[in-house]
């Protein structure tokens, strides 16, 4: 029997506090899963921290890819630089990982096991549906998630909580769509909308995620009327362009 081919892709921005914590969390499940082939990508966008000398020491010590993006090229940028090595590797499940450390890496195969069974093309890691908990962010991020998941039911029938979650699992089919195209700026709650013009089947499932320990986030108090404004127009205006389609037909309903 063949073994599933699972890829984790790391984006990763002067996140050289964490990178260690990540890759052992990644490790461990790798090794309690060995009926599953692993690749874990990580792809360091353009950091201006020690991160470089981290994963150069991590890759001689444990099986992992290293991508150096010569500059910082933005999140959506770097985890569809991730999935095109990730489709190049023929994987059938893509989970998007990020490199800050709140996220647990045994739930991976609850992530992966929805894809395998034929269910979903995107499982997303959510902090807000029942049996979630953990770290759960700052109150107003969790009212601008609320608002954004309003907007996407609103304008896409998309019916996600955890909008601005990175912890997604994606099928081969969405891995490839992801690898052709995907957002570039603040990518997570945008990327819902091409997801359902194209008929992606998403599901959400609980996770206990970690507060960051090292590092700072990219949104700040001063960026937050940005992100909001920009993603609010961001995602209307996918609403109506041009998007590519999908290369493979949806499973029968």
């Amino acid at each position: 029997m063949t073994k599933p081919r699972i890829a984790i892709v790391v984006p990763a921005y002067n996140e050289a506090a964490n990178l260690r914590r990540v890759i052992a969390s990644l490790q461990a499940v790798r090794h309690s899963r060995e009926d599953w082939r692993w690749l874990i990508t990580v792809v360091d966008d353009g950091s201006t921290d020690d991160s470089r000398a981290v994963l150069e020491d991590l890759a001689t010590q444990v099986p992992l890819r290293v991508i150096h993006c010569p500059l910082n090229v933005g999140i959506g940028g770097a985890v569809q630089v991730g999935f095109q090595v990730a489709v190049e590797w023929g994987a059938d499940v893509t989970v998007q990982f990020d490199g800050d450390g709140q996220h647990p890496g045994e739930a991976i195969p609850a992530l992966v096991e929805p894809i395998l069974e034929g269910r979903s093309d995107v499982v997303v890691g959510s902090r807000y549906v029942k049996g979630a908990g953990g770290a759960v962010s700052t109150l107003g991020r969790q009212i601008g998630t609320r608002m954004f998941a309003w907007l996407l039911r609103c304008v896409a029938g998309v019916r996600v909580k955890d909008v601005t979650s990175g912890y997604r699992a994606f099928s081969q089919d969405a891995s490839e769509y992801v690898s052709r195209y995907y957002p570039d700026d603040y990518p997570e709650v945008e990327s819902y909308v091409p997801f359902a013009r194209v008929g992606f089947l998403v599901e959400e499932i609980p996770v206990q995620m970690s507060p960051r320990t090292g590092g700072r986030s990219s949104i700040t108090m001063l960026l937050s009327p940005y992100y909001v404004l920009k993603v609010t127009l961001a995602v209307l205006i996918h609403v109506i362009r041009v998007i590519p389609e999908r290369r493979r037909k949806a499973r029968d309903a």
